[in-house]
């Protein structure tokens, strides 16, 4: 399995063996408060998904808890509720702010995604005031990355601090920077 790490639109970090590949996305949160959608399409070669960096509405230093959901394939037509989204785990993190990027360290959760395949993923920050970032107000946000291993798809996010709840929003996108 090739390891690598990629940074993505909420920064997205991946290993493939040992180089490092970043993946620019757009480049600063500008509103939002809860969670984003992001589905990832791999290319020849397997991918573990180590970290999700984003940046959250609390300010640096509170803790923020994200759930991370997962569902084989396209998210499209499944953001309005948890039907066919797997929670993988639960993971605590400290904001750096509105404006840095945080690290969301989820090596713990074994997230590995086969070659050829594409996964969505959901994270949703739970802590009151403390929501995921997001790009698209006001400005018709970037929704497609790609490079050599990988191609990232948002567009899709939601607010408040219950997964699945809230307003959906779209186009909205990750951050990375």
């Amino acid at each position: 399995m090739k390891k690598f790490t990629l940074l993505l639109l909420l920064m997205i970090c991946f290993l493939f063996q040992a180089n490092a590949i970043n993946l620019p996305a757009n480049p600063t949160s500008n509103n939002g408060s809860g969670g984003i959608f992001l589905q990832l399409t791999t290319n020849s070669s397997p991918i573990t998904v180590t970290s999700f960096n984003t940046m959250y509405s609390s300010t640096a230093g509170t803790s923020v808890t994200v759930q991370i959901y997962s569902r084989s394939g396209a998210y499209a037509g499944f953001t309005a509720s948890n039907a066919g989204w797997t929670l993988i785990g639960t993971v605590t993190t400290n904001s750096a702010g509105t404006t840095t990027v945080a690290p969301l360290n989820v090596a713990s959760l074994n997230i590995n995604l086969a070659a050829s395949t594409t996964t969505s993923f959901y994270l949703h920050a739970t802590t009151a005031g403390g929501g995921i970032r997001y790009f698209g107000t006001g400005t018709v946000s970037m929704t497609n990355f790609s490079d050599a291993n990988v191609a990232l798809f948002t567009d899709v996010a939601r607010t408040g601090n219950v997964a699945f709840g809230g307003t959906s929003f779209t186009p909205r996108a990750f951050t990375d920077r």
